[in-house]
């Protein structure tokens, strides 16, 4: 009996961790095999990155935990195999994104401290819902835990299988989805009603999510140039994705404002605005304006808003439109 005993302790060392990582802790199930009663657990410097009251024994009935030092004596009812099971702050992950010559690349981001760690499966959480308590102390956002069936996503996050093995101190960088996307350009003015005779344009890619799509940073890099880093939101498999690199610095709209009538309450004004496609590949020209309250908007072209309009258009290289629409407004 004591020889298949330590045998079976021995294949608990092989068995190691089943490690679940979220952005700002991680979840660790450690299989153990527990004498009748009682059990002391020598969690060493591990204890002082456990979140309080996460530390449980899975498959026996606790009675009562007591913590002393860096040791915890269990007492409970049953003993054999069963799951010691805690929050681990010190090993937190995220996920950050690459797209290079159309190729998407969804890369995971490991931070480990303190002890290494040996998981036997290992799997990357991402989706909001505070962690009570740990967030404000540590100043980083964290994330709640949720069961799900395996191979699925949990309700509301996003699950990504990675590789089992040792986990070392520091940080480690993992490819783990790999997609060829047609990403479209794009060209926008978002914000409120102007007469600039210029406005500068947002430049940006939208493409199909070929996975699921957690928030995290995109790096783009087009023609062997490194064209900037964006944040992506969060983009179920099969929806459209939109990032944004900053102001374009060849495509502009041009403007024309003339007043056509005014009362003594109100006016109304012809509001001209041309653009040409500055490049030799298409692009989408997203528009979105608001106006002052109350107004009153003749554009039949666009889609109106309660604070506006929103219109979409796409455009050949080098060609160019007018829009004209006409615009009353109490004076």
């Amino acid at each position: 009996m004591r020889k298949l005993m330590v045998l079976f302790l021995l294949s608990l060392s092989a068995w190691a961790q089943e490690v679940v990582v979220y952005p700002g802790f991680a979840e660790v199930k450690e299989p153990v095999l527990l004498p009748p009663s009682a059990w002391v657990y020598l969690a060493g410097e591990k204890l002082s990155r456990m979140v309080p009251g996460s530390l449980r024994l899975l498959g026996v009935e606790e009675k009562e935990r007591i913590y002393q030092g860096t040791a915890v004596l269990f007492r409970y009812q049953g003993e054999g195999p069963a799951t010691l099971r805690y929050l681990y702050t010190g090993l937190s992950g995220e996920v950050f994104y690459t797209l290079e010559e159309g190729r998407l690349t969804l890369w995971a981001r490991l931070r480990l401290e303190g002890s290494p760690l040996e998981a036997r499966k290992l799997t990357l959480l991402a989706g909001e819902a505070p962690l009570l308590g740990v967030a404000e102390a540590k100043g980083i956002p964290m994330r709640a835990l949720a069961e799900a069936p395996s191979g699925e996503s949990p309700f509301g996050l996003f699950r990504y299988p990675l590789p089992p093995g040792r986990l070392e101190p520091g940080t480690a960088e993992i490819p783990v989805l790999k997609a060829q996307v047609s990403p479209n350009r794009l060209l926008r003015y978002q914000g409120p009603f102007r007469t600039d005779r210029f406005l500068a344009l947002e430049r940006g890619y939208r493409f199909k999510a070929p996975f699921p799509l957690a928030p995290g940073s995109l790096e783009v890099v087009e023609e062997g140039f490194f064209l900037g880093q964006a944040p992506l939101p969060a983009t179920p498999e099969g929806e459209m994705a939109e990032v944004w690199l900053g102001r374009d610095l060849e495509g502009r709209l041009e403007r024309s404002v003339s007043l056509l009538s005014q009362t003594e309450r109100e006016a109304t004004y012809r509001v001209e605005t041309r653009f040409k496609n500055p490049y030799p590949y298409p692009i989408a020209l997203l528009l979105s304006e608001t106006f002052p309250q109350p107004f009153r908007l003749d554009f039949p072209e666009a889609t109106h808003l309660p604070q506006g309009y929103r219109l979409e258009i796409s455009l050949k290289p080098g060609e160019a439109l007018t829009l004209v629409y006409r615009l009353t407004l109490p004076r």
